[in-house]
């Protein structure tokens, strides 16, 4: 049908009566002519697109790839990425509840070299699965296994600095405790004793340097506990003798003789009860008795004691180590160094070196069960057991006592150099019973005994020494040895043929 256009009034043919205007307007309608651009332009444009053109080049290449060889659609990346986060994850809980009181103390006992293998094993698998495991972001992959191989390095001193915060807030809680206790002195009525009591002390007050007396009323005692606390007082005190006069409802102790000048005891004293009278200068103390302080009954059976499968003989036997009675103290340190637990190590070698900062001069035996313990516990390179050893065989040595073979051989392990002297002088003695303690010292032995072998003119010790350098010499000890093949005793001579003849065939 025939239709006029609207605007050009022309006539056409449309096939819609709504239609009002024609093609040829229509077009003309909505028909722009573009802009172009000049040559600044262009290149501006293609300059600002290129570096994205670039890039998603490389990208669809790299999908090419990844799709061609069927990476992308790999589970196991996703699980390995899923295991090394695990792995860390583990790494940092195992040291998050590293605690020497709860008993997760497997780290805790170990030096910090030690800690940080364990956590370098860990964190490093866990870096390498980390930065192997995305197939895009690789970029950020790889800066998450370097913050986990980072961590993992820092881990050991940061669990260094906790214990070192827990350590001083219970040092700061025991101090406020202790504060406490001292506020509470005379809170009880003050003094219990007059003068009259203590002239029995007063009758030996003498003023000196090198000497002072003590006195402590104790209450409530029976006669079985009247006698430990006694020798208890008298060991941790040092004093000559400890004399028990009875006394209101208990005992006054008179400690004589107790080495140095007069100084304040309660810190001894708190460990047999409360200290409620204290006159430091005078030297008089009074002290309400806590049995459960001073342990004076086990809280434990024997069959726990006794048993290191029962899950609580480690603390039963820990204390037992912290009582008064020696005696007790003595068969606990045997136990617990016979069965050799491998749980709670490092509490159990805490606790041996605690006890014995108390003086036990008066219970060697004791003394002696508590450095076997010690050996049996301490750490490989445990500079503080070892020293606290070496003056137990120092002491020991030096008179004439003798010494656990194990200990001597810890200390040949642990420090050498400082066992040279004492072990020759013994081997000295005995040839044929420390032979072995001498070969554990290896070429450390040689020169020392070359040098006696040019001194001595004992026949016995030359000969020793002649058939330990055929034994165990170096081809340096020759120029000592050679003078011997003319000795004038025949078995000297042979001994030396001998030594050379074996130190040549080591060149």
């Amino acid at each position: 049908m025939e239709v006029e256009c609207s605007k050009c009034q022309q006539k056409f043919e449309g096939d819609v009566v709504d239609m009002p205007v024609c093609p040829d307007c229509l077009r003309k309608e909505f028909t722009i002519t573009a802009t172009r651009l000049d040559e600044q332009e262009r290149a501006e444009l293609v300059a600002e697109y290129a570096a994205s053109m670039k890039r998603q080049s490389a990208r669809a290449a790299a999908m090419g790839v990844v799709y061609a060889s069927g990476s992308a659609f790999d589970a196991g990346r996703l699980l390995r990425l899923a295991l090394g986060i695990g792995l860390f994850l583990v790494c940092a809980l195992i040291f998050f509840i590293s605690d020497k009181d709860t008993g997760i103390n497997f780290l805790t006992d170990g030096d910090i070299s030690t800690q940080r293998i364990f956590s370098m094993v860990f964190c490093g698998a866990a870096a390498v699965l980390i930065a192997t495991a995305p197939v895009y972001f690789k970029k950020i992959a790889y800066i998450a296994a370097f913050c986990v191989l980072l961590l993992g390095w820092v881990m050991p001193d940061l669990l260094a600095a906790a214990l070192k915060a827990a350590e001083e807030e219970r040092k700061n809680t025991l101090a406020l405790n202790a504060t406490e206790e001292k506020k509470q002195l005379d809170s009880e009525g003050g003094p219990v004793l007059t003068d009259a009591d203590l002239q029995v002390f007063y009758a030996l007050r003498s003023v000196s340097h090198r000497l002072s007396h003590y006195a402590v009323f104790i209450d409530k005692q029976d006669s079985r506990t009247r006698e430990i606390v006694r020798e208890a007082l008298g060991r941790l005190l040092q004093a000559e003798y400890t004399r028990a006069y009875t006394r209101a409802n208990g005992a006054l102790f008179v400690c004589n003789n107790v080495p140095g000048t007069r100084r304040n005891i309660s810190d001894v004293l708190v460990r047999f009860g409360t200290v409620t009278h204290a006159v430091p200068d005078k030297g008089v103390y009074e002290v309400r008795f806590d049995p459960d302080r001073a342990n004076m009954v086990s809280q434990y059976s024997p069959e726990v004691l006794t048993s290191p499968m029962h899950a609580s003989y480690v603390a039963a036997n820990l204390s037992e180590l912290r009582c008064l009675d020696p005696l007790r103290v003595r068969m606990s340190a045997r136990s617990l160094a016979n069965s050799d637990v491998q749980v709670l190590r490092g509490e159990i070698r805490q606790t041996l070196l605690e006890v014995l900062q108390d003086p036990w001069a008066s219970a060697p035996d004791t003394y002696s069960a508590l450095i076997d313990a010690l050996v049996v516990y301490s750490f490989k390179k445990d500079k503080e057991a070892t020293q606290v050893c070496y003056n137990y065989f120092e002491a020991r040595h030096s008179l004439k006592r003798e010494v656990n073979r194990n200990v001597i051989r810890y200390l040949i392990m642990q420090n050498p150099a400082a066992m040279v002297s004492p072990i020759i002088d013994l081997w000295t003695e005995n040839p044929v019973e420390w032979a072995d303690m001498l070969s554990l010292l290896g070429f450390r032995a040689q020169a020392p005994l070359l040098a006696r072998l040019k001194k001595t003119e004992n026949i016995r010790l030359i000969g020793s020494i002649l058939k330990y350098m055929e034994n165990h010499g170096t081809a340096e000890a020759l120029p000592a040895i050679e003078p011997f093949l003319e000795y004038p005793d025949s078995i000297i001579r042979h001994s030396a043929r001998a030594a050379v003849t074996a130190l040549q065939t080591r060149k």
